[in-house]
């Protein structure tokens, strides 16, 4: 009786693990692989300059396997972006509830500015933060603000914590903080732009005059010339 050839199975298909992989994990790992190179592509090249293609061979993958995790090459930078600037806003966060709280609120700031600064430094971070959400579409748009308004109430939350008298409305405190924080985007810009010709430091610091110049104001005693 002769023996009949059995075909291979695909551990793909059969959903069996290879290599000591099961597929869910060889799929999260070539979405990693998509994620670096996105963030190389996007981050040195920029987003409008790049394709499926120089995404796939920065990968080492082929397109069967991009489209297998993003159905356009915008869904890539939203989670390149998304990654970036929540890594970030977990730096920030963590400085704050790491922080001691007698600590005096300038040291406060300056750690704050000093770890968004230190992301920055990353020109491909920097470049996707600050450049590549702009004109893609009206999500990457709403996605950019929302990031926006998350910094403003981290950094005004630092800022209102130590003034024993907040003088400000919600509202107020809204304007000054997404004014302080404009401010901090176009510095940002300007340094990178400039192939980061300033020092961390003298960044940290030039900003920092921003906070502690709205402290004076802010931190007076409630029957102050102050006049709202």
């Amino acid at each position: 009786m002769s023996n009949t050839h059995m075909p291979t199975s695909n551990p793909s298909s059969t959903g069996r693990s290879y290599r000591g992989m099961t597929p869910e994990q060889r799929t999260a790992q070539r979405r990693e692989r998509f994620l670096d190179a996105g963030l190389n592509v996007f981050g040195l090249e920029g987003f409008h300059a790049a394709t499926v293609r120089r995404i796939c061979k920065e990968a080492g993958l082929t397109d069967r396997y991009f489209y297998e995790s993003y159905g356009s090459m915008e869904e890539l930078l939203v989670e390149v972006y998304e990654r970036c600037l929540s890594g970030i806003l977990m730096r920030l966060q963590a400085s704050l509830t790491d922080i001691q709280t007698d600590v005096f609120p300038e040291e406060l700031i300056k750690r704050l500015l000093n770890e968004f600064f230190v992301e920055m430094e990353d020109p491909r971070v920097a470049k996707i933060c600050m450049f590549e959400a702009e004109g893609v579409s009206v999500n990457m748009h709403s996605m950019y603000n929302d990031y926006i308004r998350r910094f403003v109430t981290i950094l005004m939350a630092a800022s209102r914590s130590h003034v024993q008298h907040w003088p400000l409305t919600n509202e107020e405190t809204e304007v000054l903080g997404n004014a302080i924080v404009g401010g901090i985007i176009q510095a940002t810009r300007n340094w990178t732009l400039k192939d980061y010709h300033l020092s961390r430091e003298a960044m940290v610091n030039g900003i920092l005059v921003l906070f502690k110049g709205t402290q004076a104001l802010l931190d007076q005693p409630a029957d102050s010339d102050y006049d709202r």
